[in-house]
């Protein structure tokens, strides 16, 4: 009998309570202070932290750019992700934000090089709830967060995957499990755990609202067709969370 997927991506249990205990810092975190803390920190040497202007939002730019943006990262970000990242970092894009120049021919296929690729340092105990809070503060696009989450029909384990790797495509540039799947994007089998199931939503329907440049294709999926896509999202991280604990 075909395993069916979970019936809502919504925040985890340990979420709930971390997210409540940081919700009373961020009442008084605006958007400039978060960004002197950030900006103390040399987060801006290789992040945007502040919205660039439409003219700034290019192809050039994308180019020039070391790392993911992170004036959305409270729209982006669940808390207790971050907190647990930001304490020991693991690579989430194998190929940086700029696969195309971590590309090398080896018989005749493309090949991603990431020994110049440089790690993401760790963040000190005692400084990580400071910044985590900073994080949340930078929330531009939480008007493009939808209010209710689209609601899709159980669809079995098998089909679900073949919906996500072969009609949609997903897995061309996205790995869906540490490995198998394409290095040109972010891996996905953590996705669920590290952004706000409100993100995923907005960002598969249209990710030039985000970032009109932003690689990755907006196909105008209808609602039922993008929670299919971010209900099996949530259902490999919870597979991935198992296989890690076992």
């Amino acid at each position: 009998m075909e395993r069916q997927q979970p019936t809502h991506a919504g925040p985890r249990p340990a979420a709930l309570v971390y997210a409540l205990v940081l919700a009373a810092g961020l009442l008084g975190t605006s958007a400039v202070v978060a960004e002197g803390i950030l900006e103390s920190r040399e987060c801006s040497r290789c992040h945007r932290l502040t919205v660039p202007a439409a003219e700034d939002r290019t192809v050039a730019a994308l180019s020039q750019r070391k790392a993911p943006d992170l004036f959305y990262a409270g729209s982006k970000f669940r808390p207790e992700w971050l907190r647990q990242w930001l304490l020991a970092p693991e690579r989430i894009r194998p190929a940086g934000v700029t696969p195309y120049l971590h590309a090398q021919t080896v018989d005749g296929r493309d090949r991603l090089q990431d020994t110049d690729l440089e790690p993401h340092p760790a963040v000190a105990e005692a400084d990580v709830d400071e910044i985590v809070e900073a994080l949340q503060a930078l929330d531009w696009g939480t008007e493009r967060l939808p209010r209710s989450m689209p609601a899709a029909p159980p669809v079995p384990r098998m089909l679900a995957q073949m919906n996500f790797v072969k009609f949609k495509g997903c897995a061309s540039c996205h790995r869906i499990s540490p490995d198998f799947g394409g290095l040109s994007g972010p891996q996905l089998y953590t996705a669920a755990d590290r952004l706000r199931p409100e993100f995923l939503t907005s960002y598969i329907a249209d990710p030039q609202a985000w970032d009109p440049v932003a690689p990755m294709p907006g196909y105008g999926l209808p609602p039922v067709e993008v929670a299919k896509l971010v209900r099996y999202l949530d259902l490999i991280s919870k597979e991935h969370g198992d296989a890690s604990t076992r």
